[in-house]
């Protein structure tokens, strides 16, 4: 009671020497970090009292009716001060609808702008939920009035009160800021999350700017932008600060602008988009929530697992999947509910000739929190089909190769080997880099060097290529080859290299045979 009686004692000499001074929050474009306004927050601090909370000399000064005075001299002295700092920006002010309502504390007001030649179009005014619900027609005047000078009119703790979509439309506020108890709480508290997202979808819908209040981590900055809020205000994004600082903290940002565009879909225009890519998505999709209730599904996958829409809207996993498929669906779900991650199955449902590739992923909220599963099923019969019959050609090829001593081997225009053919002992299926992994170490290790290098050597110059080397063959046996190369050329240039690998073990025998006859012929 005692600081109470001082402070009224004193909030008379301190608003008429104006000894309760404006301070500047930075208010910022989340996306770019750069400050686009600063809400103007009063700080008083006493010779005697120090510090002065403002719930309790804006009490004493509202009791002693210096309100209007103590709001002129505050807006005049921050317009004062930014009226020749650089870039374009606005500022902010907390005005009760009741000094708004009054003619004379509205003209004191007016003036306080005028005077020091600061723009209208800059200035915004902020009134809370709670003071448009006291006196709602006379505040519907006061945002009118400011209107027509051009001032912004702010619609701050949105949340807190008895929030009315009517009024909000009604008072055609041209921003919202979102309560800072529930920015806090965001993170780990869903509900407040959800309150957070909704706000911000809702002045996406209304074409209405959202800033959020409170701001002070990085981690919740992070989270609001994923929601598709666009500023922010609180600690972590800069404290109050007198006007020195203020402009201190402008000029270290370099340029800073009013940001008008908004990246982010409104929830209606981004659930008509996403409806429109289930419709006419050629995939199967569908969405499972934590409670294995399927909850979205287009006609691609109802048709994929011969049910009708209303037979697995709503439905769970067991319900929508016949017997047969529902251990398999079911326990890949399970698994990958758990742990986030699970290889995609390959399913063929019962009385269907088709082949789906389903491919499960999870989902979060905008804090990691798991919600559900996306399923997306891609038919693959056809590619199923054109394997089946790759790998039987390459059988049959394999077979072939037993029988043939050549094989066949691409490179690109680089020199670069792009494609090696199989050969029969190597195992089924092998992929292309173990083949030509395979075939390289079988080269002899006298030869690889040598041979690479003649031919990267050769490779310019675009004329048939050709070098013999040993290679350890099927079953072990060293056999002499003969590699031979073309370029393939397209309008005159060279776009590939087809080559072959030649098994000449038998003709480099017959050749020193005949070099050996010819160095002791037979003298009988």
């Amino acid at each position: 009671m005692a600081h109470r009686a001082a402070v009224l004692d004193r909030i008379v000499e301190a608003v008429c020497y104006e000894r309760i001074q404006p301070f500047f929050q930075p208010i910022v474009h989340l996306r770019s970090m750069q400050t686009v306004g600063f809400e103007v927050l009063a700080r008083w601090t006493d010779e005697q009292l120090g510090s002065v909370a403002p719930d309790e000399f804006i009490g004493a000064a509202h009791s002693k009716s210096l309100l209007p005075v103590l709001t002129y001299n505050l807006i005049r002295t921050a317009c004062l001060a930014a009226v020749h700092w650089p870039h374009h920006f606005f500022l902010a002010f907390n005005v009760p609808p009741s000094l708004l309502q009054d003619p004379l504390a509205m003209g004191l007001i007016t003036d306080a702008i005028s005077e020091s030649g600061f723009a209208f179009d800059r200035v915004r005014v902020e009134i809370t939920e709670v003071e448009l619900i006291e006196d709602e027609d006379g505040a519907r005047h006061a945002v009118k009035t400011l209107n027509e000078l051009g001032i912004k009119v702010v619609l701050d703790d949105f949340g807190t009160g008895f929030s009315s979509l009517v009024r909000l439309s009604a008072f055609d506020f041209d921003e919202i800021k979102i309560d800072g108890s529930f920015v806090k709480r965001m993170t780990v508290d869903a509900d407040s999350r959800k309150i957070v997202s909704a706000v911000v979808g809702l002045g996406h819908s209304l074409d209405i700017a959202v800033v959020a209040e409170a701001v002070e981590t990085e981690e919740q900055a992070d989270l609001l932008r994923r929601l598709g809020c666009e500023f922010g205000q609180g600690w972590w994004l800069g404290r109050p600060v007198p006007a020195e600082s203020a402009v201190d903290f402008l000029n270290s940002l370099g340029a800073v602008g009013t940001v008008t565009s908004r990246l982010h879909l409104s929830p209606y225009h981004r659930q008509n988009q996403l409806e429109a890519l289930y419709a006419s998505a050629p995939l199967g999709l569908c969405f499972i929530d934590s409670s294995m209730r399927c909850l979205a599904a287009n006609d691609a996958f109802c048709r994929m697992i011969g049910k009708r829409p209303d037979e697995v809207m709503g439905r769970t996993v067991s319900e929508v999947y016949d017997t047969e498929d529902v251990s398999l669906m079911g326990a890949a779900i399970e698994r990958l509910m758990l742990n986030g991650k699970e290889e995609p199955p390959e399913v063929q449902f019962p009385g269907s000739r088709e082949t789906y590739l389903v491919y499960p992923h999870p989902v979060t909220d905008e804090a990691g929190s798991p919600i559900g599963l996306s399923i997306v099923s891609m038919d693959i019969t056809q590619r199923k089909k054109a394997e089946q019959a790759l790998n039987e050609r390459e059988e049959q090829y394999r077979k072939t190769v037993e029988f043939s001593p050549t094989v066949h081997w691409r490179a690109e225009v680089d020199g670069t080997i792009s494609y090696i053919g199989p050969l029969p002992d190597e195992p089924e299926r092998s992929g292309l880099d173990e083949r030509m992994k395979s075939w390289y170490s079988r080269v002899d290790p006298l030869d690889r060097e040598r041979v690479l290098a003649e031919w990267i050597a050769w490779v310019p110059s675009g004329e048939p290529f050709e070098a013999i080397f040993k290679v350890q063959w099927p079953l072990g046996h060293w056999r002499h080859v003969r590699s031979q190369a073309r370029p393939h050329r397209e309008d005159g240039r060279i776009v590939k290299w087809y080559g072959t690998f030649t098994d000449i073990t038998r003709e480099a025998a017959l050749e020193r045979q005949v070099a050996n006859q010819r160095a002791f012929p037979d003298e009988s």
